[in-house]
């Protein structure tokens, strides 16, 4: 089984190294973090490999085209018969396909492998592998390797974070982005969930998400953050935004272009993924924070 991208040949992706290819061609960019750790970028974000004592497990899948279980295989040299989803969105979930199982929270489940618009037409095949359903502080069976999993539900509700204790790394999907953070739910919600996972903030040293790899201070500014938007520090109302880089359609030698890691122009909402979200604004240690201050 091989999701058919014939029918996007004519649209090229633009690669982090310049380069540009047919989207419906297989293109993998992959960073070796440590001996059993992988990050790899096809189209979509950032995903990750983590190989066991006997087998491996993939977190996220984005959606780029070919099989990515029999790439990430080849990788490592070791079975890869699952994959922990961060959240459902399609760029995290796409090719869950190839795999024999995927681990989600529940939220996720009628929601994980739906195509965005500009996918119409294609079958990812969204029924095809095991949805097996994980809760907080659950351990995920990984032989010499122990990945605990986290609810923080805020990017969306179904949201969870991995902490790989071994090599002191947290899987973090899309909650922490490199200039700061839109607060979907309440803050004292987003605040507490941080606070359980800072009661194991020795444990970590780095975060891998899908916008890429951040110090775990990252961390730290967040949740300090959290505190002073809980205890109502003064902050301003939330001003105009600039037009989202990915509504200005870029073009190459006659072809539609998409970015390997911004969203395609089709999938964007009417006023932007977070509009309406959030009234106010708070900027700390030139982090950007946007939320809803009731």
């Amino acid at each position: 089984m091989l999701v058919d991208f014939s029918s996007k040949h004519d649209i090229l992706i633009h690669h982090k190294d310049g380069s540009y290819s047919p989207m419906d061609e297989p293109y993998y960019e992959v960073t070796r973090i440590d001996e059993t750790t992988w990050q790899i970028m096809s189209s979509g974000d950032y995903h990750y490999l983590l190989a066991g004592e006997d087998e491996a497990i993939a977190i996220d899948t984005g959606y780029g085209a070919g099989n990515l279980r029999e790439f990430l295989e080849k990788l490592c040299g070791k079975p890869v018969r699952g994959v922990i989803n961060t959240h459902h969105h399609f760029d995290h979930s796409a090719n869950n396909c190839y795999f024999e199982k995927a681990y989600m929270a529940a939220e996720a489940v009628p929601l994980v492998s739906i195509p965005y618009n500009s996918f119409a037409g294609m079958d990812f095949f969204p029924d095809s592998y095991e949805k097996v359903v994980v809760k907080d502080g659950e351990v995920i069976p990984l032989k010499g390797r122990e990945l605990q999993i986290f609810r923080i539900g805020d990017h969306t509700k179904d949201g969870i974070v991995i902490l790989d204790r071994k090599n002191k790394y947290l899987f973090s999907g899309d909650e922490f982005m490199p200039h700061g953070k839109s607060v979907m739910g309440s803050v004292q919600e987003w605040n507490r969930n941080l606070k359980k996972i800072a009661q194991y903030r020795d444990e970590f040293t780095m975060l891998y998400g899908g916008p890429g790899a951040f110090p775990a201070e990252v961390f730290d500014i967040f949740n300090e953050a959290a505190d002073l938007m809980s205890e109502g520090m003064e902050t301003v109302p939330l001003s105009e935004e600039e037009e989202h880089p990915s509504l200005k359609q870029p073009d190459h030698d006659g072809h539609k272009v998409y970015d390997c890691q911004c969203p395609h122009i089709e999938d964007i909402p009417k006023g932007g993924f977070f509009a309406g979200a959030k009234n106010h604004t708070l900027i700390y240690k030139n982090y950007k924070f946007e939320y809803n201050k009731e």
